[in-house]
């Protein structure tokens, strides 16, 4: 895999240009900010609402998201995966000009071929492997985030340029850069989120039902699984380290104990259920189609699931235990 820095990329073909952040959310803001800070002149076009303030707070020039479709040279199309083919035909596709360049930091309405840009722009993605207020935390601290980036359509023949110019102005070339695909950067995100993390989700409260069962305190559960920070840290020491690696800021005790229980946790049934979500949902779009269906009928399944999640007995000893783990360490750091 080759990573691309800042000595691949110049901010030349922003020079003169109007960059046009549709949707100032999470990512929205950092990456607007971010190339304003780069000397990039940026506009703004969102709803009227709170994200809408915030950019007026900024200190942005905002219009609604047709206007600055129609007023910027660089589209980055940040509004919601979920509300983009909705706004699409309406407050976007009438603002787009021959010689655009249309930027995503999602791959997931291109790479599903719910949303076919037209064929006389081009279509790029620079993709933060990092939340937004992270992407804008780095980018301050002279540091970058790293991003995933794709030429989907050069109409132009200078998209990579393009490209990798809106990388080195969000400061993602700072962090380094990797080529992929929107097709590829959708399923791998669907795949962390379906499998990984919800894998995750499963075992954490299938761990807390069973130690509860058996005698421990839901608050000292919740406190052992993830509220302590000690989770976070062991994460934070695999992505510096390696996973495994990590291993030798453990004691052999739980060295050995890891590594020998590991090996039988997993059956043939979990691992058949983890096939068939990435062959069928992911890569065969059963889950695109699943999702725009639950989003046509209001996402109530989304709203009844995540409802019954904040009241459920994990969700509830956290409630106690968070408090007194804040409180702890404002005492400590003070």
């Amino acid at each position: 895999m080759k990573i691309y820095t800042d000595q691949d990329a110049t901010l030349e073909p922003l020079n003169g240009k109007t960059v046009a952040i549709l949707g100032y959310g999470n990512q929205g803001r950092a990456q607007g900010l971010n190339l304003r800070d780069s000397g990039v002149h940026v506009i703004v076009g969102n709803r009227d609402d709170d994200y809408l303030a915030q950019a007026k707070a900024d200190g942005m020039e905002t219009f609604t998201i047709r206007e600055a479709a129609e007023r910027g040279d660089f589209l980055f199309i940040l509004t919601t995966d979920e509300s983009q083919p909705y706004i699409w035909d309406e407050h976007i596709a009438p603002g787009i000009k021959a010689g655009d360049t249309l930027v995503w930091a999602s791959g997931y309405n291109v790479g599903y071929e719910l949303i076919t840009p037209p064929d006389d722009v081009d279509v790029v993605m620079v993709a933060p492997r990092m939340t937004g207020n992270m992407v804008r935390e780095l980018f301050e601290r002279g540091k970058g985030a790293m991003a995933q980036v794709a030429v989907h359509q050069d109409a132009s023949g200078e998209a990579w340029q393009r490209m990798m110019a809106i990388a080195k102005g969000i400061g993602a070339t700072r962090g380094g850069v990797f080529e992929s695909s929107l097709r590829e950067e959708a399923e791998l995100d669907l795949f962390a989120e379906q499998i990984v993390w919800a894998g995750l989700v499963a075992w954490f409260q299938e761990c807390f039902k069973l130690g509860v069962e058996h005698g421990f305190s839901p608050e000292l559960m919740v406190l052992e699984l993830y509220v302590s920070g000690e989770a976070s840290e062991i994460l934070g020491l695999m992505a510096r380290n390696g996973f495994y690696k990590q291993m030798a800021h453990h004691s052999t005790t739980s060295q050995y104990g890891t590594l020998t229980r590991s090996q039988d946790l997993l059956d043939d049934t979990i691992r058949e259920k983890m096939r068939n979500i990435l062959l069928n949902d992911i890569k065969g779009g059963a889950f695109v189609k699943e999702w725009s269906d639950e989003q046509a009928t209001g996402s109530q399944t989304l709203a009844k699931m995540k409802a019954e999640a904040m009241q459920n007995a994990m969700s509830k000893a956290e409630d106690v235990v968070i408090p007194i783990v804040q409180r702890a360490h404002h005492i400590e750091n003070d």
